[in-house]
């Protein structure tokens, strides 16, 4: 999980920019990596790619988790 209690102003507007007009291609490329992650893991058998695609999962929900949260960081500042 990202921390945005712990990154500066400038990284939490940076994620914040992410929610303006003209970068939902890039949201939506994010989230869908995280479903075909989540599909592989449906048919995955060996163990050691299960734990990669888990956590590459993980990441990317972790990161449209914290362009979501960003606006929270940046109005406290």
């Amino acid at each position: 999980m990202i921390n945005l209690n712990t990154v500066d102003l400038q990284a939490a507007r940076a994620l914040l920019r992410l929610r303006e007009p003209g970068n939902e291609a890039l949201l939506g490329l994010l989230q869908g990596l995280v479903e075909e992650a989540k599909t592989k893991l449906v048919y995955v058998d060996e163990m050691g790619l299960i734990h990669r695609l888990q956590g590459r999962a993980e990441a990317y929900e972790d990161l449209l988790k914290a362009v979501e949260e960003a606006a929270k960081v940046v109005n406290r500042a």
